[in-house]
């Protein structure tokens, strides 16, 4: 696999942004003891930063608080991560490549953002991958998830936890949907993706790649017929009052994650790290079941404002199935393919 240059693509913006605000996790050529852990019980306390593109209210943005929060208080304050919401910082792709600079010290973004910096990600977000949230979570939390995670260590980066990403479907402005062949011909909006814009192809759709706040105005407006997304995004941003038909296909399961600056975790005792790492994993464990509240909460709430919400027979489904079977030899490479049977293997 090739080496990305760790400083490839950095952009100006985001370098300007990291030497204005200034990190706690980058030495300063003032203090000398800058970027080193304090010690257990000194008074000094190691300032970081942790990049967020979700709004503070989201529930993936209080689970990274909370990761914050704890963190703060196992270290009795030597450890002070502050979050930053809603892409202050910037992108998901520039705050990953912050990271790889060492001007950011963590961030939470997708697996389809992150998987440029680790191309094994690909193979644990492929359309209809997963039975369901449990076999995901058997993927993510064993020896797969983590051999995935050793290669960001390639590109200057560390793979701290992944969080719920919660099952996405379609959602339009026409129709149910009940096969692919109901797809055919309409615009739906996806990210800008090799893997989105392949699944529609393949689905007989067109994919059409927008900002994700471009995406109700854009279906209000017919520049697409609808999207694909999960349901708490799908309430939360209203989407259900322009698009109010609902299908439950499940197409992907794209894992989010808290990534880290290697060069941040570095400076870091190795108990600090295992400190960072475990409020990781418990502040994902919170996570896990509030968004599986969440998502029962504002599927009642699509209900009952009067949305269609279809559930597709197993046929239907195995439609769906088969009509992207062929990405998995395209769109894969032999060990990206590897990964994928051992996924499998745990269904």
């Amino acid at each position: 696999m090739q080496k990305r240059k760790i400083f490839a693509g950095l952009t100006s913006a985001a370098l300007m942004a990291s030497l204005l605000t200034g990190c706690g996790g980058s030495p300063s050529a003032q203090d000398p003891n800058a970027g080193k852990t304090p010690a257990a019980g000194s008074d000094q306390s190691m300032v970081l930063r942790l990049a967020n593109s979700h709004n503070e209210e989201h529930i993936t943005s209080q689970a990274c608080q909370k990761f914050a929060d704890m963190v703060k208080e196992k270290t009795d304050g030597r450890i002070d991560i502050q979050c930053f919401f809603a892409g202050q910082l910037g992108d998901e792709r520039s705050t990953i490549e912050q990271c790889q600079f060492g001007g950011l010290d963590f961030t939470r973004v997708s697996s389809g953002a992150s998987a440029e910096f680790a191309p094994l990600m690909n193979a644990l977000q492929m359309p209809y991958e997963y039975t369901d949230v449990d076999h995901l979570f058997r993927v993510l939390d064993g020896e797969i998830g983590q051999q995935v995670f050793d290669t960001f260590e390639e590109n200057n980066l560390v793979g701290v936890t992944y969080l719920h990403p919660g099952s996405r479907n379609f959602f339009n402005a026409k129709k149910e949907i009940h096969t692919p062949a109901d797809l055919a011909g309409m615009k739906i909006r996806v990210s800008e993706s090799d893997l989105m814009l392949s699944m529609m192809e393949h689905l007989g759709g067109i994919g059409t790649p927008l900002p994700f706040n471009d995406t109700y105005s854009s279906i209000q407006t017919g520049v697409v017929d609808g999207a694909e997304n999960n349901m708490t995004s799908y309430v939360e941003m209203s989407f259900y009052e322009v698009a109010p038909y609902w299908t439950y296909d499940g197409h992907s399961y794209m894992p989010d994650m808290i990534l880290a600056s290697k060069q941040t975790m570095d400076k870091l005792s190795a108990e600090d790290q295992e400190i960072v790492k475990a409020c990781a994993k418990e502040a994902s464990l919170w996570h896990r079941e509030a968004w599986e509240e969440s998502e029962a909460k504002n599927a009642k709430v699509a209900a009952e404002k009067g949305c269609t919400l279809t559930t597709l027979t197993e046929d239907e489904l195995k439609q769906f199935q088969d009509a992207v079977a062929p990405m998995y030899d395209s769109f894969l490479n032999d060990e990206q393919k590897a990964i994928v049977e051992s996924v499998q293997a745990l269904a």
